[in-house]
């Protein structure tokens, strides 16, 4: 067995020739929740830590049990000493001891142990999610909660757009988000966290070891609470919050102070009170280029979902092994080629791209510069369309389910999607109509390989069309970006919706229109033959 798993890795190394970081002459930093396809990572670097840590405080205790058992060796001394007639001796000795040995005590008190440990945790420090991680999160959380209309009090609890999961927040996850979002002036979203992470600060009967280190209390909850209904001119709230957290500390003269001094400046200037029934939505979403229908429940046209056939007239080779196709649309086309990749074939991609994922990027092409932007975030690696045979293999699936020209087609691009991970509404191809068809190849069609089921969320969603597809393993959704006239389709704009839970895999293979002049060519009338 170990023999199969060493040659398997053996195998996965020169799967895939990546293209590295430098070649696009900026720093991209590990951003840790753009992809959980690593977490794994930080799982193992907590355990280090957690041992680290574990070393550290066993030679803090053997120093405090040193320190115990010479109080207790005293305390014998000071007995026997005082039982007995003072003599020069025991005179001459109580001088040595007083003289010397609380000298030796003190210089024992003040040498520092385990320096060692202190430096491994400084060493790692760089490695641990950053600012830009927390960042990160906090705004996929923010957005997933935007997109699905979710309240702070169900993702909290673990309840997901209607399904209940075991995983829920602790109180200190909660002010987290509440203080990412006072950061943004998002007061009612914060407003709302806040009082999610009060309902399980009095809920939760044991702490965390963090909950220890932080110290919070509640009082300080509704403190924030507060702030964020005074931002927001909820007055008669705001006290009330204000008036609990008085209750919480009523012998803090900080907190009475704060009361006193929020109920004199209502009373002498009322604020108006804020009748906003929607409020929880108010700042969510608002700027986000995704629609509302993410969850696939909104009502779409009757000619989408047409249905379903063996597609075997686009090669010859499907008359011997047709694809099964569902054509979704056929003006766009867009359709799914169900169960083309085989399950053997897509753990030994997801597995040989894993350690080469970098934050994804977006290309300025008037600058030429590549970015990490929020409106996209996943990492992602390029694989050259002749790697090996499964590469090979997958591209000569394209052309025969479509009867394109695949030559000219771009790299496979491997993408893991992160912590509420999304990709905003957008079309695919890069040149303007003008410029089209001067040489310079564009992104003509597009086909996305779903590389792992999502359990929860992640789907497709053309926002033109009002469709909404989600990832089914081992199949492949496709489209054209161009019209019938090779101009840029406006209805094909599309979005990845926020991953609720799970972890979407997805592998993308654009076909050029270079090539593609006598397989596909432009028809002056709105007469659009499929492909089959």
């Amino acid at each position: 067995m170990k023999l199969v798993l060493l040659l398997g890795v053996f195998l996965f190394l020169p799967f895939y020739q990546c293209l590295l970081v430098e070649d696009y002459n900026f720093t991209v930093h590990t951003r840790f929740s753009r992809s959980v396809a690593n977490m794994d990572k930080l799982l193992k670097l907590e355990e280090e830590l957690a041992l680290n840590l574990e070393k550290y405080a066993e030679v803090l205790m053997l120093k405090a049990n040193t320190i115990k058992w010479g109080v207790q060796l005293m305390a014998y001394r000071h007995i026997e000493e005082s039982t007995l007639a003072w003599d020069y001796l025991k005179s001459y000795s109580l001088t040595v001891h007083m003289q010397a040995d609380w000298l030796r005590w003190q210089l024992f008190i003040e040498k520092p142990v385990g320096l060692e440990y202190l430096d491994y945790m400084k060493s790692i420090k760089p490695s641990l999610p950053q600012s830009w991680d927390f960042n990160d999160a906090s705004e996929g959380l923010r957005r997933m909660q935007g997109v699905y209309q979710l309240k702070a009090n169900d993702i909290s609890g673990g309840l997901l757009d209607g399904v209940k999961y075991n995983s829920t927040f602790s109180y200190l996850d909660c002010i987290s988000m509440a203080q990412h979002l006072m950061n943004q002036s998002r007061w009612e979203n914060a407003a709302q966290w806040t009082q999610a992470g009060i309902k399980l600060f009095k809920s939760t009967k044991k702490s965390t070891e963090l909950e220890l280190i932080r110290g919070l209390k509640l009082e300080e909850f509704y403190n924030t609470l507060a702030f964020s209904l005074v931002q927001q001119d909820e007055s008669q709230l705001a006290l009330e919050a204000s008036e609990n957290a008085h209750k919480s500390a009523p012998h803090d003269a900080e907190i009475f102070k704060a009361y006193q001094k929020l109920e004199n400046q209502i009373l002498s200037n009322p604020i108006p009170v804020n009748n906003n029934n929607n409020s929880h939505l108010k700042d969510q979403g608002e700027d986000l280029q995704l629609p509302r229908c993410c969850n696939g429940r909104c009502e779409i046209a009757r000619k989408f979902s047409l249905y379903c056939l063996y597609n075997t007239k686009t090669s010859p080779f499907l008359r011997l092994a047709p694809i099964k196709t569902e054509l979704l649309s056929k003006d766009p086309y867009i359709a799914i080629f169900h169960d083309v990749v085989y399950p053997k074939e897509l753990t030994r991609i997801r597995t040989a791209c894993k350690s080469h994922l970098i934050a994804s990027t977006t290309i300025n092409y008037t600058s030429n510069a590549y970015s990490v932007d929020s409106y996209r975030t996943s990492k992602s690696v390029w694989i050259p369309t002749d790697s090996n045979n499964l590469t090979q293999r997958i591209t000569n699936l394209v052309g025969d389910a479509t009867g394109l020209e695949m030559t000219t087609s771009e790299m496979f691009q491997v993408i893991n999607y992160g912590i509420g991970g999304l990709f905003e509404a957008h079309m695919d191809p890069v040149l303007s109509n003008a410029a089209r068809f001067n040489g310079t190849d564009d992104r003509f069609a597009t086909t996305i390989f779903w590389l792992s089921d999502v359990e929860q969320g992640g789907a497709t969603i053309f926002t033109k069309l009002n469709l909404t597809v989600f990832p089914q393993s081992g199949s492949a959704l496709f489209w054209y970006n161009l019209d019938n006239w090779g101009n840029e389709d406006k209805r094909t704009e599309h979005a990845g919706c926020p991953v609720i839970v799970g972890s979407k895999w997805i592998m993308t293979k654009w076909v050029t229109d270079m090539g593609q002049e006598f397989r596909k060519p432009c028809y002056k009338s709105g007469v659009f033959p499929l492909p089959f």
